[in-house]
């Protein structure tokens, strides 16, 4: 048996930064599930991060979201505005805010909103890999007729047809 020569390897340094690539636009469509879905339900949104730690780019735009990148590019996270940190930690002085100013407030939102904001950024990832996986298979796939196994089925099923 002959072996077939091994394909070239890519260097380290192409696979950590592919690696990096793949992470930081898996981070954005989930962290932008989550900025839609706030943005649906009229959250004011304070940052959209990708990456942690120190900022190295960013700017505000018209609405006062800062967009950032940050140092380590292993994650990210969007700020509602209220939330003390990045784990969505609420401010215990704005419960004092008048009603009219913390409608607009994640913590304040009612409960089934809040969720479908927490829940959008994985859905939207599921909806991303299915667009994907479509993609491959539309670009890459075969067509291939299925007719004999089609026919044979209904003739096991419905015999009088065949």
């Amino acid at each position: 048996m002959t072996m077939l020569p091994a394909l070239p390897q890519p260097g380290l340094l192409f696979t950590l930064a592919s690696f990096l690539a793949i992470i930081a636009v898996l981070v954005v469509v989930h962290e932008g599930g989550h900025f839609l879905a706030g943005k649906l339900f009229g959250a004011r949104i304070e940052a959209f991060a990708v990456g942690f730690g120190r900022e190295l780019a960013g700017f505000t735009d018209r609405h006062g979201v800062r967009w950032k990148l940050n140092a380590i590019p292993l994650g990210g996270y969007v700020k509602f505005v209220g939330d003390m940190n990045a784990a969505s930690q609420t401010d215990p002085a704005l419960a004092a805010l008048p009603a009219h100013e913390r409608r607009h407030l994640f913590a304040f939102l009612p409960l089934w909103q809040r969720a479908i904001i927490v829940a959008a950024g994985p859905f939207i990832n599921f909806l991303f890999s299915i667009l994907i996986l479509a993609g491959f298979a539309l670009a890459f796939g075969q067509w291939r007729s299925t007719g004999s196994r089609i026919s044979s089925t209904k003739c096991r099923w419905a015999p009088g047809m065949c």
